[in-house]
């Protein structure tokens, strides 16, 4: 979970970060919605792998897997939004890494393997349709 928390930080310190200098929307939700999309991500492609490689099968349409793929996100979306700001977790989690944060040199290269964790799933769904195609439609 220290990962996970880490990994929510460096998200939202860039955000409330770039807060400071210019107007922008809420930094907590910017971020919590970012963590959310990303999560949702590896769901979707833990999904597709399970789907294709035990089940031996895909939806039946686009439509039911465009469907299942929003439902999905809103899903993680309410979760992560009743976790993260109404329990105040993100409060909390950048509470505790700030200090740290600071002191760290290497908090550029820490967001970008942060956001590269959470942008990892869809790069391997697109080289999944790319190299198992759906054949007929």
């Amino acid at each position: 979970m220290k990962h996970v928390d880490y990994l929510y930080f460096n998200i939202y310190n860039y955000f409330y970060k770039v807060s400071q200098y210019r107007p922008s929307f809420n930094p907590r939700m910017q971020a919590m919605y970012l963590f959310s999309l990303g999560s949702g991500g590896w769901l979707l492609l833990l999904e597709s792998l399970y789907l294709h490689f035990v089940k031996h099968a895909r939806f039946e349409s686009r439509g039911q897997s465009a469907l299942f793929a929003g439902s999905l996100y809103l899903l993680t979306a309410f979760l992560f939004h009743y976790i993260f700001i109404i329990k105040d977790r993100d409060l909390k989690i950048f509470g505790k890494y700030e200090e740290l944060s600071n002191r760290n040199p290497k908090s550029r290269w820490h967001l970008v393997v942060s956001l590269a964790v959470l942008f990892l799933p869809y790069v391997a769904l697109l080289s999944f349709a790319i190299f198992y195609p759906r054949h007929g439609q």
